[in-house]
């Protein structure tokens, strides 16, 4: 794991209150994951980009690989849109003068 994926996954625990985001288990209970909801596969990066891939709000924390599982959007192509959307819009409120 890189030191940005460390500070990523450092990010969207500390938002996530230290639950699940599917379950609410505290993550200490099972293996915690930084679970994307639109896959990190090479496919993905190609089709969406790094920036909307390695977003913060692409990331949920998980407690297992069965809730990891839950929070991929990537079959409903329309929340794939939505959410890429968003990530683009926050960026972009950053340049606002």
């Amino acid at each position: 794991m890189t030191e940005d994926q460390k500070r990523q996954r450092e990010a969207v625990y500390a938002v996530s209150g230290g639950v699940c985001e599917v379950c609410g288990r505290p993550l200490i209970d099972g293996q915690p994951q930084g679970a994307h909801r639109i896959a990190n596969t090479k496919t993905n990066r190609y089709l969406w980009g790094a920036n909307v891939i390695d977003h913060p709000l692409n990331m949920a924390m998980t407690c297992s690989l069965k809730c990891n599982q839950t929070v991929n959007i990537g079959m409903d192509e329309g929340a794939c849109w939505r959410l890429a959307k968003k990530i683009v819009e926050k960026e972009l409120r950053r340049f606002k003068k």
